[in-house]
């Protein structure tokens, strides 16, 4: 059974990515989650923002998509909800982070005064894919 969805401040990592998880080298050993210098108390859905932008970049293949998120609920991940309501929870997240990424690879790419890279790529795409703001009172007025 897949727990529901967490919905208060939990235990997080901070910067989780898939370069955070390692083989345990014993016979038989799981895998260990690594760099906790960013650990606090947040949303658990932020953690999972990253490994859900790359999928929804399409930086990550569906089914190793499928199979991260199978064992972070068999871990007993809460964050993610159950199958099939992933993006519920991990839309925002994913979205704000992919923004946040596409914005910092324009930046490195014009200070080194070369072009995006297929990665970066991906992200400024993704950007560009994703719905525009809606227009109102508030938002007209600021631009």
């Amino acid at each position: 059974p897949v727990p529901p969805a967490r919905t208060g401040p939990a235990v997080c990592h901070g910067d989780l990515h898939l370069g955070q998880l390692v083989r345990d080298p014993e016979p038989g050993g799981g895998w260990v989650l690594i760099d906790v210098d960013d650990m606090g108390l947040g949303d658990p859905s932020w953690d999972l923002a990253r490994p859900a932008a790359w999928f929804a970049c399409g930086l990550m293949a569906p089914e190793d998509w499928v199979r991260f998120l199978s064992a972070y609920r068999e871990a007993g991940g809460t964050a993610a909800g159950p199958p099939g309501e992933e993006w519920r929870q991990l839309d925002g997240p994913a979205r704000a982070l992919t923004a946040q990424i596409a914005a910092q690879a324009l930046v490195k790419a014009e200070q080194a005064a070369r072009p995006l890279d297929e990665g970066e790529s991906a992200f400024v795409d993704a950007c560009a894919r994703m719905a525009p703001l809606p227009h109102g009172p508030a938002l007209d007025a600021a631009t």
